[in-house]
């Protein structure tokens, strides 16, 4: 089988980690079958290109790069190339689907923010409109598909409460942890940095928005810091070298919220770390502390779990669909909250224990080789042809 896969739109962040694993198993997985790869020059983008695999073609393009331009290349350039190479079935990764695909369409929606208006300002008005065009252009997409993917329970029900029409082509398949490589390489200065942390050592994986609620935490530290004085709080954000304005002014407000606080001492910003780096530092971590508002799976907590940190995590769905037993809860609107859970788990050795023994046997279901598999088998069943079920 010869499948396309549109990863046009995807700069970074989860969904990057998402489209270069895949690219990683998928030919694995499906070794017969033929791949070609449709995304952003790497100026578009924040990630390396992928390693090279012969039976991928990886075709850059400057296409797709802005809202108009990107619902031009959806709908026209990109039906166009899916005619032109013969591919059986389009595999779009980047949430939005083709309306009238030249082909089979699966498309694979992780953007959650287009569902869930969770933590972000009423005032913001601009954004909640693009969100919601964005979600019209999603559905629209959905509604043209033999199958949608999303990754949690909680996605395909918010999906189903908009448009009640695709229940029964929404299928689960769960995103998981980035494969750990032979020889992982973590820079010294970063390596320092974790090191020298104090302990207990909280963490946070996740880039800045609204929605990631990173105010609400920093408020806990306060409350947290009576029971353990040492403690410190480990944020993947880059503080002096903020890559562009928007990513300023959450580290801005971040930072001015701990200054008033006087917990800046207590707040270690780590920048952007690599995959190997994020996994050092949460291996040498205590507890992932993991507030977000709203997610469509939540990378952080698998990752936190496949490194054997416990996680407290945002009492709402998303973040029970992937951890289960295996987290603890709190309320993420209240700092109180937060604190009081934070505190009772670092007190708590046998839970402790307990958390990551309920975590160690659910690590092979968010294995990218058993994501890609349940990936194909899809993909096969679309396209009519051999599943390998």
């Amino acid at each position: 089988m010869f499948v396309a896969i549109d990863a046009v739109g995807i700069r970074g962040h989860g969904a990057a980690a998402v489209l270069c694993e895949l690219l990683q198993w998928l030919p694995r997985v499906r070794p017969e079958w033929r791949w070609h790869v449709f995304m952003f020059e790497r100026q578009l983008r924040e990630f390396d290109d992928p390693p090279s695999v012969d039976s991928a073609t990886i075709e850059q393009t400057n296409r797709g790069d802005g809202g108009l331009d990107r619902l031009w290349w959806v709908r026209k350039e990109l039906q166009k190339r899916v005619k032109s190479i013969g591919a059986d079935v389009l595999l779009s990764l980047a949430n939005i689907g083709s309306p009238a695909p030249a082909g089979h369409q699966v498309v694979f929606v992780q953007q959650p923010n287009a569902f869930f208006d969770e933590g972000l300002p009423m005032f913001n008005v601009r954004r909640r409109v693009r969100l919601r065009f964005m979600r019209y252009q999603i559905l629209c997409g959905a509604r043209a598909s033999r199958a949608v993917i999303v990754q949690t329970e909680a996605m395909r029900e918010r999906m189903t409460h908009f448009a009640p029409d695709l229940n029964g082509r929404i299928h689960i398949i769960p995103s998981g942890y980035r494969t750990t490589p032979s020889n992982p390489f973590i820079r010294p200065e970063k390596r320092a940095i974790i090191d020298n942390a104090g302990r207990s050592r909280l963490i946070y994986v996740t880039h800045p928005a609204e929605h990631k609620n990173h105010t609400n935490l920093v408020q806990a530290l306060p409350r947290i810091l009576k029971v353990f004085p040492n403690a410190s709080l480990l944020l993947t954000l880059e503080k002096d070298d903020a890559p562009d304005h928007r990513y300023r002014s959450f580290v801005k407000e971040i930072a001015t919220l701990a200054d008033s606080l006087l917990v800046s001492d207590h707040v270690v910003w780590l920048g952007i770390l690599s995959a190997d780096e994020v996994r050092y530092a949460l291996s040498n971590s205590d507890l992932m502390v993991f507030p977000s508002l709203s997610e469509s799976f939540g990378l952080g907590q698998v990752e936190s779990m496949a490194a054997g940190c416990p996680v407290a995590a945002s009492d709402l769905p998303y973040a029970h669909d992937v951890l289960g037993e295996a987290g603890v809860y709190f309320d993420p609107h209240d700092p109180k909250s937060i604190a009081d859970v934070v505190i009772s788990s670092l007190s708590n050795e046998s839970l402790i224990a307990s958390m990551k023994l309920t975590a160690a046997p659910m690590i092979e279901r968010y294995s990218y080789e058993n994501i890609a598999e349940q990936i194909a088998v899809l993909m096969g069943q679309v396209s009519g042809g051999n599943n390998h079920v």
